[in-house]
C-alpha cells in the first residue's frame, strides 16, 4: 500500500512539472486533461459559478479555445478542493485524496476553497468534449455533485 501511494505521488508530481525545463518550476501553460491551466495569464473574462451543495449554474457550455477565469464561490460551510478535468484524471485525483485525506494542496487544475471564499482557476478550454468541476476531497467523493462542462466546437 505504501509503495503504491509513493508511486502515485511521484507520478503525479512528475506530470505536474513535465515540460517545465527546470527542476519542478511550472511553465506558464500546463496542458492537462480537459484543457490548459494558465499561470499569470493577464486579464481574462470571468466565468462565475457558485457551490452550496449544488452548482449554480447547473451546467456550463464554453466554446473550444475559450480562455476564462473560472471564478468559483464556495457558499457552503465546509472547505472543498475543486478540480477540473475529464473522468479519468478526476478518478485518479479522487484516489490520491482517498489515500491522503488530509491533503489540502492546489495543483494546476485544482483550487482549495475555504467556506465563503471565491477562488479563480485561469483555464483555456482547448479540448472539445465533456469535462467536470468537482470536489476531490475524500469525505466529499460521491456526495458532492459535479459541475458538467461541455466544450463545444468553435463555430466558423
Amino acid at each position: 500500500m505504501k509503495q503504491t501511494l509513493a508511486a502515485i505521488v511521484i507520478i503525479f508530481h512528475m506530470l505536474a512539472a513535465q515540460g517545465s525545463g527546470a527542476h519542478g518550476i511550472l511553465p506558464d501553460e500546463i496542458p492537462m486533461a480537459g484543457g490548459t491551466a494558465l499561470r499569470e495569464p493577464g486579464p481574462l473574462p470571468a466565468l462565475p459559478v457558485s457551490f452550496d451543495h449544488h452548482w449554480q449554474p447547473a451546467t456550463l457550455r464554453v466554446q473550444h479555445t475559450a480562455s476564462v477565469a473560472l471564478s468559483v464561490t464556495n457558499h457552503s460551510t465546509d472547505w472543498h478542493l475543486f478540480a477540473l478535468g475529464d473522468g479519468t484524471a478526476l478518478r485518479d485525483q479522487n484516489l490520491i485524496h482517498r489515500l491522503m485525506p488530509d491533503l489540502r494542496k492546489d495543483y494546476p487544475n485544482t483550487r482549495l476553497s475555504e467556506p465563503g471564499s471565491t477562488v479563480t482557476l485561469p483555464w483555456r478550454f482547448d479540448q472539445v468534449g465533456e469535462f467536470e468541476l468537482r470536489c476531490v476531497r475524500a469525505e466529499h467523493q460521491g456526495h458532492s455533485p459535479p459541475l458538467p462542462i461541455q466544450v463545444l466546437p468553435a463555430t466558423p
